[in-house]
């Protein structure tokens, strides 16, 4: 096989392994090949349902999704891509043979991962920039290092509209960076080092600047945690670079995070990919977009505070209270459970010992023993706490960092389409017949009835539409 042809090969695989996640295509693997001449420049571009990959004037693959990627995400799409091509092993524009030799597979993966960083960091930084690739690359190495026994968190607002031109006798900024003496300045949620084009020290700003603490709207594309220095800082061409206490590293751009790198691999936080999948794909029910935004805003919060969670969106509850009657096809009594136990359920406005009748109903009508007295007292006192913490508002309605905590509780936070808060906590009934389970089963399992987001505490994203996984985070 020739140069050209193992060529077309190495750069299909590559957009279908490592560029199709970070531009926001994750459940989608359907690349389609081919090799025609194209009049077309750009190195990615849509048309209608189809996004097409080109090169050297040939589109080589396309792949065929339901809504429209945002006019960003196919810029760092071209940036990538040109990146790639710097380390490729093959030629695709001739026939001649290979381009790079790599000795050992390791290194050539490892040299693929630098050529997405670059084309990210190009992207960020408006251009091939030396000094804001190293800035990358000394957090990278605090991400692994602590200071006085602990993790180190830095944040910078990377501002390319300031060029100071410093002349340092002794080092830059960046070689300051890299000494413990820095350690201490700045920790992204507080307070931010501002740098120049060329990553120089600019200025230190704090959200204590003047002795005030100023107030500040929250933005549905932010976590709350970082809302204030990145809508106060992060405006224009400016970039926020923060390095969490977690070992992640966050790139926020156009007063939103854009990517994430977390365990070495950058990936996409987009939220209008979010948005339009669950739009194409969840077309038996309307979800408001008030709401959507909401669920998306709580989604990064968990994800940012890593605990860890299920936040559902389901077209009708009766599915989920729906008892199926016991007859001589169960095999399992436990099948005859409902999916959402009467206890967990927030909108059976109910007093507690008629709520307690109802348990043992659902445990009867399972052919299964009643709850243990304590075991139903707990879970009574739950839905009493719970119930008070709601107070019967909507999602959209309450306090952001009081939703991350509740989604944090172990089970599934459930709403209908209407934004109402179905269930918090809620131990989802998984189809082999134990209560709980896994994460993801229970995810699953509860989309089938419409829509699940799954946050694992390792910070990654999972959502399930109609009992399918359709987008990553991970």
């Amino acid at each position: 096989m020739n140069g050209n042809a193992e060529g077309l090969k190495e750069y299909r695989a590559f957009i279908k392994e490592f560029l199709l996640p970070i531009i926001g295509i994750s459940y989608n693997n359907n690349l389609i090949p081919t090799n025609v001449k194209s009049d077309n420049s750009d190195e990615i571009r849509q048309e209608g349902d189809k996004v097409i990959f080109s090169a050297f004037g040939r589109d080589v693959a396309w792949i065929s999704i339901p809504y429209s990627l945002p006019d960003d995400i196919i810029a760092v799409g071209k940036s990538i891509i040109g990146s790639f091509f710097r380390v490729s092993r093959y030629n695709i524009s001739t026939n001649s043979s290979v381009k790079l030799d790599y000795q050992a597979d390791d290194i050539y993966q490892a040299n693929i991962k630098l050529a997405i960083q670059k084309g990210i960091c190009d992207w960020c930084a408006g251009g091939n920039n030396d000094q804001f690739h190293r800035l990358i690359h000394i957090l990278e190495q605090w991400a692994v290092q602590t200071y006085e026994g602990k993790k180190v968190t830095f944040g910078f607002i990377f501002n390319p509209s300031i060029d100071l031109m410093s002349t340092n006798e002794y080092g830059t900024w960046l070689d300051f960076l890299s000494d413990d003496y820095a350690a201490t300045l700045s920790d992204c949620i507080h307070s931010v080092i501002e740098l120049d084009k060329n990553c120089n020290f600019s200025r230190y700003l704090s959200v204590t600047d003047g002795g005030i603490v100023s107030e500040y709207s929250l933005n549905s594309f932010l976590p709350y945690r970082f809302a204030n220095v990145i809508q106060k800082y992060v405006k224009g061409d400016a970039v926020g670079v923060f390095l969490l206490n977690n070992g992640d590293i966050v790139l926020s751009k156009n007063q939103s995070v854009q990517f994430i790198k977390r365990n070495l691999k950058w990936l996409n936080m987009s939220y209008k990919v979010f948005k339009d999948i669950i739009l194409a794909k969840f077309k038996r029910a309307t979800v408001p977009e008030d709401l959507l935004e909401q669920v998306y805003a709580s989604t990064l919060d968990v994800s940012f505070s890593h605990t860890g969670g299920i936040i559902s969106v389901i077209r009708k509850l009766d599915h989920l209270i729906a008892v199926p009657k016991a007859d001589e096809q169960v095999t399992k009594p436990t099948k005859a459970l409902p999916i959402l136990n009467p206890c967990d359920n927030l909108l059976y406005k109910k007093p507690l010992d008629v709520i307690s009748s109802k348990m043992d109903e659902v445990q009867k009508n399972a052919g299964m023993k009643p709850l243990r007295s304590e075991e139903k007292q707990k879970r009574l006192l739950k839905r009493e706490i719970v119930d008070a913490l709601v107070c019967g508002r909507k999602f959209i309605k309450i306090d952001r960092k009081l939703r991350a905590d509740l989604i944090a509780m172990d089970g599934a936070c459930i709403l209908d389409t209407k934004g109402n808060i179905c269930a918090v906590g809620a131990i989802i009934q998984n189809d082999s017949g134990s209560s709980g389970g896994g994460r993801s089963a229970a995810a699953k399992k509860i989309s089938n009835y419409g829509l699940a987001v799954k946050i694992s505490t390792d910070g990654y994203i999972e959502l399930f539409v109609e009992g399918e996984p359709v987008y990553a985070v991970k």
